[in-house]
C-alpha cells in the first residue's frame, strides 16, 4: 500500500531555528551562518541519497551557501520565518530513479508557482526503522528568487507567506487552503508517477474523515497500564487497542480497494471515450473511408 505524507511547516527564528542550520542537516553539509557566525557541519550525516536546488523556470543554484544566508539576511525580525519545509514520503513502489525525478517534479511546480527557490533532499529510510519510509525534504525561501549576473537576488515575500488579510485583499483564500492545494497537488504527482510506473497503488490527501472512513479511535491508557504494557503485560485497555488497531487496518485495506476500482472504472471509461473519438475520426477521414470501402469490395 502506497504511504502519503506531506507536511508543511515553517522554519521560525521564534523556534530557535534557522534556514542555514535545516539546510545543513538536509543534504549532509557544512554551512556557516554569516549573521550569527555558527557553523553547521553535518558532513558526516548518512542517508542522504541527492541533493539540489532548483529555482523558478527549471534553473539550478549550486552554491547553497550564499542562498541561506541570503534568505536569512532578508529577515530582520526576531520572529522571522526564513524558510518554509515540504516533507514527503516517497512511494516505495517506484525506484530510485523515479522518486528522484518525482521528488523533483515537485519542487519544480512549487519554485515556479510561488516564484521560489527550493532545495530538494532526498533521504534513505532510518536504520532500524520502517525499510519504506524513502522520503524528501524541500526547503523553501519564504521570499521570491531571481538569478542574474549580479548572483542570487530575493524579493518580495512569496503567496505562501502572505497574511489572510493581505490575501483576501489579492483575491486570494486562506493560507489554510494554499497548504491544502500543496498537499493535493503532491497527491496527484504521486498518482501520476505510480500511473506511468505501472503500479495500481494510488494516494489519497484527504483525512480518513474527509474520505468516509470510520477509524476507531485508541483508548488512553494511563499511566499504570502504559507501565505494564511496556514490561510486555497484557491490560484490557491494551487489548482493546490492539484490537482496534486489527480493525482499522481492515477498514483501511478495503478502502484502499474501493480506491483502486472506482480509479479502474475511470480509466476504463477514458479509454472508451478515446476508442470512440478515435472510430468516430476514422469514419470521417476520406481516405479511410475509401479503404474501408475497398476492403469491403475485396
Amino acid at each position: 500500500m502506497a504511504i502519503y505524507h506531506c507536511s508543511v511547516k515553517p522554519v521560525k527564528r521564534s523556534d530557535g531555528r534557522s534556514a542555514i542550520a535545516a539546510a545543513a542537516y538536509r543534504c549532509g553539509m557544512e554551512l556557516v551562518d554569516q549573521r550569527t557566525g555558527v557553523v553547521h557541519d553535518y558532513t558526516r550525516r548518512s542517508g542522504v541519497l541527492s541533493s539540489e536546488v532548483v529555482a523558478p523556470g527549471g534553473s539550478r543554484i549550486d552554491d547553497r551557501s550564499a542562498l541561506w544566508n541570503a534568505a536569512e539576511a532578508a529577515e530582520n525580525r526576531k520572529d522571522s520565518r526564513t524558510a518554509r519545509e515540504v516533507v514527503i514520503a516517497l512511494p516505495d513502489e517506484l525506484d530510485a530513479g523515479q522518486r528522484r525525478a518525482l521528488a523533483t517534479r515537485f519542487a519544480e511546480g512549487l519554485a515556479d508557482r510561488y516564484g521560489v527557490a527550493v532545495a530538494v533532499d532526498l533521504h534513505a529510510p532510518d536504520k532500524g526503522g520502517d525499510k519504506r519510509n524513502w522520503h524528501a525534504h524541500l526547503l523553501m525561501t519564504t521570499r521570491q528568487v531571481t538569478l542574474s549576473g549580479e548572483g542570487i537576488q530575493l524579493g518580495e515575500k512569496s503567496a505562501l507567506e502572505w497574511s489572510d488579510t493581505r490575501r483576501r485583499k489579492a483575491g486570494l483564500g486562506p493560507a489554510r487552503e494554499e497548504v491544502e492545494a500543496i498537499r493535493s497537488q503532491w497527491a496527484e504527482h504521486c498518482n501520476r508517477a505510480l500511473e506511468l510506473a505501472g503500479q495500481a497503488e494510488r494516494v489519497d490527501h484527504r483525512s480518513y474523515a474527509r474520505q468516509g472512513i470510520e477509524l476507531v479511535p485508541p483508548r488512553h491508557l494511563g499511566p499504570v497500564a502504559s507501565e505494564m504494557e511496556r514490561k510486555g503485560k497484557a491490560t484490557a485497555k491494551g487489548d482493546e487497542n490492539r484490537a482496534a488497531a486489527e480493525q482499522n487496518r481492515a477498514v483501511v485495506e478495503l478502502a484502499e480497494l474501493r480506491y483502486r476500482r472506482d480509479r479502474m472504472l475511470e480509466d476504463r471509461a477514458r479509454f472508451a471515450a478515446i476508442v470512440a473519438a478515435n472510430e468516430e475520426q476514422h469514419q470521417l477521414d476520406p481516405a479511410a473511408i475509401a479503404q474501408d470501402n475497398l476492403i469491403a469490395e475485396q
